[in-house]
């Protein structure tokens, strides 16, 4: 299944490579404040975007990270092993990975849903998230961040720190993903520094065995379903 993803990401990026700046085992650099007109595509190669550059259209890798500069404007990002990391003050659409991190410093802009499958989510002070975000196995950290969708996981802890504000719900969905040793390891969700979730924690799944902490004001406006919940 791995091999055949892989494989269709690759032809994928092969038929758009007329739109696009395609690279096969070479990475692709914009400079600072260059301004593309079209997307950038990578197989076995990294991407870079130079601080106050703008890309138009699409980022993506198979086999490769992608760093976007300060001050810059891209368009969606999405990675097939390999992490992508998007420096302060910076406007981007949708970010998707299968097999890596997402790292956002502060003040960034993503106008669509944020999700990995395998890896962690950080995000800084003053970052916007418009729609969801979300990860399969994964960590989610935020500071200061104010998500308008939900955040989701299924074996991903999750810290909300520094008036953070969730304005959807977060959702656990374990229903019917049992592991094989039929038991399911800790995930805590913390609410910490005054942080908010205006929606629901809603648990999924029986024996989720999943903790709330509510902690220096962090607070759930709705209900907190199937779960442990601390107050520290």
């Amino acid at each position: 299944m791995k091999h055949s993803i892989l494989a269709f990401t690759t032809l994928l990026i092969l038929a758009c490579g007329a739109s696009s700046d395609t690279g096969i085992n070479k990475s692709l650099f914009v400079a600072d404040g260059e301004h593309k007109s079209n997307g950038l595509r990578s197989v076995n190669g990294s991407i870079s975007v130079g601080n106050e550059a703008t890309v138009d259209g699409n980022c993506s890798t198979v086999n490769g990270e992608i760093t976007i500069g300060e001050n810059a404007e891209v368009g969606e990002l999405s990675c097939v092993n390999g992490a992508i990391k998007v420096d302060r003050n910076t406007r981007t659409q949708e970010i998707s990975c299968v097999n890596g991190s997402i790292d956002l410093n502060s003040e960034v802009k993503a106008d669509g849903d944020v999700s990995t499958v395998n890896g962690a989510i950080r995000s800084r002070r003053e970052t916007m998230i418009a729609g969801d975000m979300s990860t399969v196995n994964g960590d989610m950290s935020t500071l200061q961040s104010l998500i308008v969708g939900d955040i989701s996981t299924v074996n991903g802890d999750i810290s909300l720190y520094d008036k953070t504000t969730v304005k959807g719900n977060i959702v656990i969905d374990r229903d019917g993903k049992r592991p094989k040793d039929k038991t399911f390891k800790l995930l805590t969700v913390r609410i910490d520094g005054a942080s908010k979730v205006n929606g629901d924690i809603n648990v999924k799944g029986d024996d989720a065995n999943v903790t709330v902490i509510l902690a220096g004001g962090g607070e759930v406006l709705g209900e907190i379903i199937n779960a442990k919940v601390i107050r520290e």
